[in-house]
């Protein structure tokens, strides 16, 4: 019995240790053209490709943030989102 539980234990801890990874919220296509009627996509942004899912933004941008004086451009309001629950990370690894 008490090896039944330990590995019961073991099962759950393993189980909550796996690394969790975003998945793209729409599918990226490289042909994607950009809309040069959306006002977004003629903005000048400090990152040249999308933080969180690292998609090219020239593809694109339909959400924007403004951070430490900055604009950035995203693909998506999921992309925006995902970043600003940790853009100091983001930003460090670009």
């Amino acid at each position: 019995m008490k090896n039944l539980f330990l590995i019961l234990c073991m099962a759950i801890v393993f189980s909550c240790n796996k690394k969790e990874e975003h998945k793209h919220p729409h599918p990226v296509k490289e042909t994607m053209a950009v809309n040069p009627e959306n006002p977004l996509n003629q903005l000048k942004y400090h990152n040249k490709v999308d933080y969180y899912c690292k998609m090219d933004i020239k593809l694109g941008v339909s959400d924007t943030v403004t951070y430490k004086g900055n604009l950035y451009g995203f693909c998506s309001k999921t992309c925006k989102e995902g970043f600003l629950e940790k853009p100091e990370e983001y930003l460090a690894k670009n």
